[in-house]
């Protein structure tokens, strides 16, 4: 686990120099459960990192990071991979890896809204993310349409429909829905509710809130907070680094 952090801190530091600017601002799927609708441009990579401090039902553990890769392929698609390493009862523990894609269904200018697919196939399962509180080792994988309305005056909305496939051929339906707003040039807010359905002791819903603050456009921060709405003594926070850099 330890040679696991000081790869990502040295990936970070020998890549931080590559960080070119470019129009438009990193937008990332963290630091809320809503994923968002756009696309890494095409030749870039981009890192999201989560560190979170997560009590359920009154025992403690780490999840350190987070971390989602995304290679823009192109307007429409992106390449995702997802994992997470936690530490359990004094002990690091590998948890989930899952690959993937998002492919651009709508852009604003021809609709009315922003949308896209966001598809996961789950290649190992130790432990479902601790953000979605379901600890069966059982989920195949999901797919989620990703969907954000841009209002006047920095005003937004983001929200996904979708599902998770279990081994087992049960569905649990996935919602998040965030409303979010901008803090002057280079900040934003946002509250969000967030589940599955039906409802279930490994399937509960949640009610979260945080503040992301832009270094320059291709390096962001976040810090987030969340509680379950069923489960006493069960919470969530969280602290983030998102950035980007060319590489072909």
């Amino acid at each position: 686990m330890l040679r696991a952090k000081y790869f990502y801190i040295l990936f970070f530091l020998f890549s931080f120099p590559l960080f070119a600017q470019q129009e438009g601002r990193i937008e990332t799927d963290r630091p809320d459960q809503t994923e968002c609708p756009f696309i890494v441009k095409k030749g870039y990579i981009q890192m999201e990192w989560g560190f979170n401090r997560q009590i359920e039902s009154g025992e403690m553990s780490l999840t350190y990071p987070t971390s989602l890769m995304k290679i823009g392929l192109g307007k429409r698609w992106e390449a995702r991979y997802t994992s997470v390493w936690g530490q359990e009862g004094g002990r690091s523990t590998y948890q989930s890896d899952a690959v993937g894609f998002k492919y651009a269904i709508l852009f604003p200018e021809k609709s009315f809204a922003r949308v896209s697919l966001i598809a996961h196939y789950r290649v190992n399962d130790q432990k479902r993310d601790e953000s979605e509180r379901n600890n069966e080792r059982h989920s195949v994988g999901d797919f989620v349409f990703t969907i954000q309305h841009d209002f006047p005056k920095g005003f937004g909305l983001g929200y996904n429909v979708g599902a998770e496939v279990h081994s087992n051929g049960s569905v649990e339906a996935i919602y998040r829905f965030a409303p979010n707003m901008n803090i002057g040039k280079r900040g934003y807010a946002y509250v969000e509710v967030f589940g599955r359905m039906p409802s279930s002791s490994q399937t509960d819903q949640w009610v979260d809130g945080g503040l992301a603050y832009y270094i320059n456009d291709d390096l962001k921060l976040d810090i987030s907070a969340g509680k379950s709405l069923q489960i006493e003594n069960t919470w969530y926070a969280a602290l983030g680094l998102s950035f980007r850099f060319k590489v072909f």
